[in-house]
């Protein structure tokens, strides 16, 4: 959620809902920061102003913010695997994702699946290159988007598994 910018008494408090995301975990701390020092070689970092999350059980997590290029690549991406890798129980991606309560269920939206965009590198290769087709990006930093390849995206994908 986004903190309103509204300017009048009450609307202050209000949140804007930036993203929904079922978890499966009851997360009970946040804390601004990260599992592994800075990029020692000074490049970019693909994911900015990172918390780290812990739950009930002892789970430990990360969120990120990323630009908007690469959200897009990252949930197009997200969609493909969700229709090539079977879960575990056969509950569709979309199914366990989203977010519920006891007034709302919705679609989980705003938020990249991290487990199943890792799940990418364990797939053989021909059923890498049928998820790529139609994943365009800046891979090469030109500022000209391209179809990324298998080594494109093993690429990314391992760098954002850095972070973690």
């Amino acid at each position: 959620a986004v903190v309103s910018t509204q300017s009048t008494g009450d609307d202050r408090r209000l949140l804007k809902l930036a993203g929904q995301f079922h978890l499966g975990e009851n997360v009970n701390v946040f804390r601004e920061g990260s599992l592994v020092l800075k990029n020692p070689s000074g490049a970019p970092s693909l994911v900015h102003k990172t918390i780290l999350y812990g739950s009930a059980t002892g789970g430990i997590g990360l969120i990120g913010c990323i630009e908007k290029p690469l959200f897009e690549l990252l949930s197009t991406l997200q969609d493909a695997l969700a229709r090539t890798v079977t879960s575990v129980g056969c509950i569709p991606h979309s199914t366990w994702r989203s977010f519920h309560n006891d007034r709302q269920n919705e679609p989980a939206s705003g938020f990249i699946d991290g487990d199943l965009i890792e799940r990418f590198l364990d797939l053989p290769r021909p059923e890498m290159g049928k998820v790529c087709t139609d994943l365009f990006y800046d891979f090469d930093g030109t500022g000209m988007k391209r179809e990324g390849t298998v080594d494109d995206m093993i690429k990314l994908i391992e760098d954002l598994a850095r972070i973690h």
